[in-house]
């Protein structure tokens, strides 16, 4: 009970629970709708490409593990660092499938759900920046000694 405590208090497990839910909701919910110009709507959700899908339930699951490794920091940052790395890819490949689904004669109009993985990234970047403050200030304490 002690080990959740001192997890929970640290606000980089609360950046990593924020990109967790944002991933989470981004899984089930639509991207993009694009419409003709004759007034039919066609409905661009996650999980209708496996690549989208698959990518978005990884950079859910990683931030959910690495939350658990608050003891090794380090590997709590490769963790993080990869997680990024992902979602920079899935960002890409939700920018690829809306521009390749349009046709010449489609408009399409993005979702605010769309832009989840760029504000993931921005909280990921924050959650590696805090936990390498915890890493350093261990340090610290440790040649103080």
């Amino acid at each position: 009970m002690q080990k959740i405590i001192v997890m929970v208090q640290r606000i980089q497990t609360l950046y990593l629970f924020i990109v967790i839910v944002l991933q989470s909701v981004l899984l089930s919910t639509n991207i993009a709708k694009y419409t003709d110009f004759a007034g039919n709507e066609i409905v661009f959700k996650t999980m209708s490409l496996p690549l989208i899908a698959a990518l978005t339930s990884f950079t859910a699951l990683i931030p959910a593990l690495s939350m658990f490794l608050f003891k090794k920091r380090m590997l709590q940052i490769r963790f993080n660092i990869f997680n990024s790395i992902l979602l920079v890819a899935l960002q890409g490949f939700i920018v690829y499938y809306i521009i390749k689904g349009t046709g010449k004669d489609m408009g399409f109009v993005f979702t605010v759900q769309s832009v989840f993985p760029v504000i993931s990234l921005i909280i990921s970047i924050l959650a590696i920046r805090n936990i390498l403050k915890d890493e350093l200030l261990i340090k610290s304490l440790n040649r103080l000694r």
